[in-house]
């Protein structure tokens, strides 16, 4: 499977997980506040029936009920629909708070505004004379009720409290028009209308009592329903307080002044319902995956792109190419690895021009005594030169030098291979430096340099002393042989900023700045004239510099033509060996 369909299907599970993961977010938030719409439902309902028939009790129509529903919506945080029963819509909270109408139940809860005959005892209701404050009752209308000269027949109590309500919605509405202020009726256990209503306004009472005891028309209805209810003629009336054709009686004289019964259904406030998840769903989910597709392609070939450069690259690399490099653009990570692609590969080209120079070094500095010896041995056989002694010991010395370069070989390499073992114990700088003079004066002395050291009394460091001993050998060497004669060496040794501090230096030809950067390579030397008299392989500074940073410290040199040269070596101090 290529890398861009990896990718590809990557990007793509994502994408699918994090619709799912939102699909399946969403319907179980819906379906948490439909659970929550219910309980609150069932939780409010009966609150909110009582409030809503009280209204329209209070009221005798249905004109401003919107404020009630917005408020009651907003204090029970569920939608609220009012229908009558023909099924209009009068009010709906979702369409009031400015918002689309959603969803509600099936199931609808009867509200019937109109008063109940039951709503008081017979005895709360006070005489037509003294609820309208004097005025002429039914009775001093229209004569006695039947069977009941006194007024106090349960067919006359009903009918009393029917011209109760009806004249209470005249007065009320006749305030509110008149006085402009809001007035409705009292509660369903109080007076339909307070003390303070009736003497409100004059005229008002005036127009309720002569519309409600003026209209024989009404009066005379009810008597009638009774009459056609019971078979009975009129003054032979007398069903008690119960009765099924007292009730109607009532009932048909109170339904033309109360309002209009409704039908209240309940919903969730802002809640989507679920079966609205249908082809507008599918057709967003179905646009959703498909830019996911289209995005996961152009992220897969932006991507996939640089890394089939640097595959083939890397291809062209493995071949012997080497001077293979991929072009860099912008700061993202595929340029980083870019760049480190190209910084692996001038490490890979840099390291093998070392290695062919490496070659070219060994084999010039074989070919020279190889040559000498194989001349020598030729002239020999042929008997054109007599065996000496003195070209014996010179013969020697070529061999001696071929087994020094090859052993100094032999150790860089194992060095750059991280091979070469060391055994690190405490050692005495200055102890070890010491030593080294001591085996380098007769060498000196023969050379006519003065050789001299300083030390401090001990300076420990965790090092390989054989090691060491050779880095110092090497440097001590170099010194005494590009030193002339009458030229002096000075060794030092000392702690200093937390280290180990061991500096050769000597007066002799000095090297050029221009070859500095070059003296820690192999076979490199200050004076190529003097390679072959001085006997040098050309390694002995590149295995010092080696072993000194495996030791985690560093050789720096310093030098001035016809001056002289300084080497420093630098070494992490350790604590002092306390053994005995």
């Amino acid at each position: 499977m290529s890398f861009r369909v990896r990718i590809f299907l990557l990007v793509m599970l994502v994408a699918l997980s994090a619709i799912g993961a939102t699909a399946w977010l969403t319907l179980n938030l819906t379906q948490r506040e439909v659970s929550d719409a219910l309980e609150a439902q069932s939780r409010h309902r009966a609150e909110i029936v009582q409030t809503v028939q009280r209204y329209g009790l209070r009221h005798g129509n249905w004109p401003g009920v919107n404020k009630l529903v917005t408020e009651l919506s907003d204090r029970t945080h569920l939608h609220i629909q009012l229908q009558t029963k023909e099924g209009q819509v009068l009010v709906d909270s979702d369409t009031e708070a400015g918002r689309a109408a959603g969803a509600v139940q099936a199931v609808g809860y009867a509200i019937d505004p109109m008063p109940s005959l039951y709503d008081r005892a017979p005895s709360a209701f006070p005489a037509p004379a003294a609820y309208l404050a004097g005025t002429p009752t039914p009775r001093d209308l229209y004569g006695p009720a039947p069977t009941d000269s006194r007024y106090g027949s349960p067919a006359a109590i009903a009918l009393r409290q029917a011209a109760q309500y009806r004249a209470g919605l005249v007065l009320v509405r006749c305030l509110n028009k008149t006085l402009g202020v809001p007035a409705a009726l009292g509660s369903d256990r109080a007076p339909y209308v307070t003390a303070q209503q009736r003497a409100a306004s004059p005229t008002c009472l005036h127009d309720a009592t002569a519309k409600v005891l003026g209209d024989k028309a009404w009066f005379q209805s009810y008597w009638d329903y009774l009459e056609n209810c019971t078979g009975a003629p009129r003054r032979l009336v007398g069903d008690p307080l119960g009765s099924k054709c007292v009730e109607g009686a009532y009932a048909d004289t109170v339904v033309t002044s109360a309002a209009i019964p409704l039908q209240l259904y309940l919903g969730a406030r802002g809640t989507v319902d679920i079966a609205d998840f249908g082809r507008p769903a599918i057709i967003g989910v179905a646009g959703l995956v498909v830019v996911a597709i289209l995005g996961t392609f152009l992220i897969a070939r932006q991507v996939s792109r640089p890394v089939r450069r640097l595959t083939g690259a890397s291809q062209m690399l493995a071949a012997g190419m080497l001077d293979v490099r991929v072009r860099v653009k912008g700061e993202s990570e595929l340029a980083r690895l870019a760049a480190s692609f190209n910084t692996m590969a001038g490490a890979l080209e840099e390291s093998e021009e070392r290695q062919r120079r490496l070659i070219a070094d060994v084999a010039h500095e074989m070919r020279t005594p190889l040559s000498n010896l194989r001349g020598y041995l030729e002239a020999l056989s042929d008997r054109v030169v007599e065996p000496s002694p003195e070209l014996f010991a010179s013969l020697h010395e070529e061999t001696l030098l071929q087994g020094r370069i090859l052993d100094d070989l032999q150790v860089l390499a194992l060095a750059e291979a991280g091979d070469l073992g060391y055994t690190k114990t405490p050692a005495d700088l200055s102890e070890l430096a010491a030593a080294s003079v001591t085996a380098h004066r007769a060498r000196a002395a023969e050379a006519g340099v003065t050789l001299t050291i300083q030390t401090s009394p001990a300076v420990w460091v965790e090092a390989d002393q054989d090691r060491l001993r050779q880095v110092l050998g090497n440097l001590l060497s170099n010194a005494i042989r590009y030193t002339d004669k009458g030229g002096q060496v000075e060794v030092r040794v000392q702690a200093a900023h937390g280290e180990a501090e061991l500096t050769v230096r000597d007066t002799g030809v000095g090297i050029t700045a221009g070859d500095l950067p070059h003296v820690f390579e192999r076979f490199w030397r200050a004076d190529k004239a003097r390679q072959r008299a001085t006997g040098g392989t050309g390694l002995g500074l590149t295995i010092a510099h080696r072993i000194v940073t495996d030791h985690h410290g560093r050789l720096e040199v310093t030098s001035q033509p016809h001056l002289g040269t300084t080497f420093t070596v630098r070494l992490p101090t350790s604590v002092p060996d306390r053994r005995n």
